[in-house]
């Protein structure tokens, strides 16, 4: 009987060292799990936080790069007095030779009407020519004049000449950013403030929006001179100064 009573008392043992074993690994395990468990939910979350920083810097950028530059008059850069009776609306292309030749043409004609308050003019770059370059020359030009504008407003006269006095050829890659920080540098912008903002086209979506604007309006070239809402027919010196004296008086 003694022997019997030993043997079952070491099979209960047994038995308990077994169970208890057995605890403890179901323990371990658990342990394991609630751990992989924690670890799979940070992990988790830290893709949520990376994903939602990642979707608003990118929702930033978007809404930035949508923004149009400071300092516009009447959707486009206005030079001259805000109460002078004439509103001359021009809308030209940089990469456009006639637009050059408009330029060289009427721009002390332009200029007097400013300084004497009889006419304000209000500028409008737009982008119908990015065909006639292999860099979109048209977009990334009036971009750089945005930049100006946004940053040195005072400098975007001066800017706007030397674009013209060294506008590229047709078919050509146009000048580079870099020539165009250049001269807008020469022409007195803060070429700090111009620089990331002419190497990325952040004003890109602004020169695709007037462009939209100009076609919607009907028009199809470039320059595209309108005088207080009245478009001329023609781009002649003669004509375009007939129909300011004419608002001039009316």
């Amino acid at each position: 009987m003694t022997n019997a009573r030993n043997a079952k008392t070491a099979r209960e043992k047994a038995a308990e060292l077994r169970a208890q074993a057995a605890k403890q690994e179901a323990r371990r395990k658990r342990t394991m799990i609630t751990a992989a468990v924690l670890a799979a939910a940070v992990a988790l979350i830290g893709i949520f936080v990376l994903v939602k920083v990642a979707n608003d810097n990118k929702n930033a950028d978007e809404a930035k790069a949508k923004q149009p530059p400071a300092n516009l008059v009447d959707g486009g850069i206005g030079i001259g007095k805000p109460t002078a009776k004439v509103k001359i609306d021009l809308y030209e292309d940089f990469q456009c030779p006639i637009c050059a030749q408009f330029e060289t043409a009427n721009a002390a004609q332009l200029q007097s009407w400013v300084d004497a308050g009889t006419a304000r003019v209000v500028y409008h770059p737009v982008s119908i020519l990015d065909r006639m370059s292999s860099t979109n020359y048209s977009t990334r030009s009036a971009n750089a004049s945005a930049a100006v504008l946004n940053s040195s407003p005072t400098a975007w006269p001066a800017f706007h000449k030397a674009l013209y006095a060294n506008q590229p050829a047709e078919n050509s890659a146009g000048l580079t950013d870099e020539k165009l920080i250049e001269l807008a540098g020469q022409a007195g912008a803060d070429k700090n403030a111009i620089t990331t903002p002419i190497t990325t086209q952040q004003f890109a979506s602004w020169v695709t929006t007037i462009t939209d604007d100009f076609s919607k309006a009907g028009y199809t070239g470039t320059p595209t001179v309108v005088v207080n809402g009245k478009k001329i027919d023609t781009i002649d010196p003669a004509a375009v100064k007939a129909a300011v004296d004419a608002a001039a008086k009316g």
